[in-house]
């Protein structure tokens, strides 16, 4: 399994990446910060599972999206396919990671404000994708357990049941805000949008189209 973060250059961007890598300061885990543009963490025990997320370098001189730019030219030349999506930076930056993130994106988690807003734009780049965003205020102490609970399921390879794991993660994380942020099986903006393509893709396909 590849998943790959975005983060941002700004000052709240710089504190929230080093929030991240220090989630997985822990045996299970190996992180290797051998290139300067990005960094890669790697289960050490159970499952494969790499995720790699671009260092968050200053945004004045546009160096973060160079480096943004620089990992996708990298998974692409190497034929690895991130499954999953996460977006770390305020709702200002969220189109600069839908622009970017692979198309083989199953899982998009947008974690900046009101990431809701943008699931038409995230389905027209992977159709497939199941959308976790909040409506309101994106805050790092459900973000957090969020990413905790995901990358350890995957690591110990369990198979991502949003029902169970949403009752798991409001568990670890059911704090003022929780109620906004919106699980797959909830986002009826999502599902009708994919039923609608379905309903004219078919119908496309009786014409003949």
């Amino acid at each position: 399994m590849i998943a790959q973060v975005f983060f941002y250059g700004d000052k709240d961007g710089k504190g929230i990446y080093s929030g991240f890598t220090r989630m997985f300061s822990t045996a299970n885990w190996k992180i290797d910060r051998s290139n300067k543009q990005w960094t890669v963490i790697r289960s050490t025990k159970g499952k494969p599972v790499s995720i790699y997320a671009n260092v968050p370098l200053p945004e004045e001189t546009g160096e973060d999206e160079k480096a943004q730019k620089a990992l996708c030219a990298y998974l692409e030349n190497n034929n690895l396919k991130p499954t999953i999506t996460i977006h770390r930076g305020h709702s200002y930056f969220a189109n600069s990671t839908i622009e970017l993130m692979a198309p083989s994106s199953k899982i998009v988690f947008m974690g900046s404000c009101g990431g809701f807003n943008l699931i038409d734009v995230i389905l027209h780049k992977s159709e497939d994708a199941h959308i976790i965003a909040s409506k309101q205020i994106g805050k790092t102490s459900i973000n957090k357990p969020f990413f905790e609970l995901l990358t350890e399921k995957l690591r110990n390879g369990s198979n991502i049941d949003w029902i169970p794991f949403w009752k798991e993660f409001k568990s670890k994380a059911g704090t003022e805000g929780f109620e906004d942020y919106i699980p797959p099986y909830k986002n009826l903006g999502a599902i009708f949008i994919k039923a609608y393509k379905k309903a004219i893709g078919d119908d496309e396909e009786k014409r003949g189209f």
